[in-house]
């Protein structure tokens, strides 16, 4: 439930800045430069956060090693688990 929560509000900010942003500018005479600046910061800085966000909902990626690394580092590192119990 949280990650709705926190998927929510933040959009909803991200949001809220381009559409104040967007009525703001209209205040000025160079509204449209105004207005593509804060929409377009607003858009880039919400992609940002997205990704980063989708990356750590569901991390696909982890830390590979092959057999040979495995085996070295348990037999190299004095407190690996095949120094602490006798061979069967």
């Amino acid at each position: 439930m949280d990650k709705y929560v926190a998927f929510s509000v933040v959009t909803l900010f991200w949001l809220l800045v381009a559409v104040i942003g967007f009525m703001v500018s209209y205040r000025y005479e160079e509204r449209g430069i105004i207005r593509c600046c804060l929409i377009l910061t607003a858009v880039c800085c919400y992609l940002a956060w997205l990704v980063t966000f989708l990356m750590q909902l569901n991390p696909l990626v982890g830390p590979r090693a092959n057999q040979k690394t495995i085996y070295g580092i348990m037999s190299y590192w004095p407190n690996s688990f095949v120094h602490d119990q006798k061979d069967p």
